[in-house]
């Protein structure tokens, strides 16, 4: 029988698989290290040097973004209210996207700063301050936790926040007819979408065949995409029911594009997808598209910092469907709007806006928005 090989201090062996097993700091370290012994004590030798100069485990900064998420959400969730909470979940949930990274390592602030310049295209100051700052909150606490060495993104200072708010207002129905007309093949299905259901932008790009009741004509915006939390049912009108018939059909023929469709990411389930037959991967894209249709259509405002963008479909939506006769409530209930008042302001302004436009068309006449005039939610 040969004899038992003396393994070196700090390595166990189960089965076939050599592990690392010491203590460092008081925590234990297990890691499996390799079935090859030689391989498997250079591994060893390696952690052991870095152990030593505390960099190693949790004291480096390999750790996944997904784990370290899972832990500062269950802490937050035992420490903060649930709305602070949430609002956490949903900062994390616009920022880490964008980032593309996996691992903290993978966290450059340059990225950071990317991030933000994309996101100033849609929201202000205000709201990038708090997706930036929700970061780097849940990065100091996972320093602190001893999670990770270091927070990578500590020396990112807050945008300045004196900017005034946008005022945000609905596009004109022969506007809407620019925009179609100007619009490519391939993105009209996605703004038509947006269009007769009042979407936003996030609902949109989730947006799977499997919430599609293909019976009933509705689609379900599920819990976990919508900014309220709670799933909500919406009406397809003929036309975009018809869209979204025709998309299932050519999605099971979807193929990778050569050079452009990463691997694993070829979808066959997302009613909306880009030219690599990908899920969107941010909501910004879309606004970048919108931006270059508007262009194309003559729509002035509707550029970056313009009082038209993605959003304003929301709001062309709430004041054609009131104007024409919908219930109001039945119109909150469509485009998850919390209450009634939310949806009435949104209304109010468009109305306002629209008589302004009436009385500025007299050649003799000029108008100036009121100063009392209730804005559009930034993100109603």
């Amino acid at each position: 029988m040969p004899r038992e090989r003396k393994l070196p201090d700090g390595m166990k062996k189960r089965g076939k698989a050599y592990y690392a097993w010491f203590r460092k700091d008081g925590r234990q370290v297990r890691k499996k290290l390799s079935n090859d012994f030689r391989v498997a004590c250079d591994l060893l030798n390696e952690m052991q040097a870095r152990a030593s100069r505390a960099d190693f485990g949790i004291l480096d900064n390999n750790k996944s973004i997904d784990e370290i998420r899972s832990l500062w959400v269950g802490y937050v969730a035992q420490t903060c209210r649930e709305s602070t909470a949430k609002r956490y979940g949903e900062n994390l949930d616009n920022i880490l996207p964008a980032i593309g990274a996996t691992t903290v390592a993978q966290i450059r602030p340059e990225a950071i700063l990317r991030c933000r310049n994309d996101r100033l295209l849609e929201v202000g100051p205000r709201t990038v301050n708090m997706e930036t700052g929700a970061l780097s909150t849940m990065l100091r606490w996972s320093v602190a936790q001893r999670l990770i060495k270091s927070n990578p993104i500590e020396s990112i200072k807050p945008l300045p926040n004196d900017s005034p708010k946008k005022q945000r207002r609905p596009m004109t129905v022969e506007e809407i007819e620019r925009f179609f007309l100007n619009c490519p093949e391939y993105l009209r299905p996605a703004f038509l979408t947006l269009m007769t259901t009042g979407m936003r932008r996030g609902e949109l790009i989730a947006m799977k065949f499997s919430d599609v009741d293909f019976e009933r004509r509705t689609a379900t915006i599920q819990a976990a995409t919508a900014k309220s939390g709670k799933k909500r049912e919406v009406p397809l009108d003929d036309a975009t029911f018809d869209e979204v018939v025709r998309l299932r059909a050519a999605a099971e023929h979807r193929q990778p594009v050569a050079g452009k469709t990463k691997p694993g990411r070829l979808s066959r389930d997302h009613v909306f997808v880009t030219g690599a037959n990908t899920p969107w991967a941010n909501p910004g894209n879309l606004l970048r598209s919108f931006y270059v249709v508007c262009k194309r259509a003559g729509i002035e405002d509707g550029k970056r910092n313009g009082s038209v963008d993605v959003h304003s479909i929301r709001g062309t939506f709430v004041s054609l469907a009131i104007e024409n006769g919908g219930s109001p409530k039945a119109v909150q209930e469509i485009i998850g709007h919390a209450s009634l008042a939310m949806t009435m302001c949104v209304y109010a302004k468009a109305a306002d806006h629209a008589k302004r436009q009436a009385v500025a068309a007299l050649p003799f006449a000029s108008t100036t928005e009121s100063r009392d005039v209730i804005p559009m939610e930034r993100r109603a």
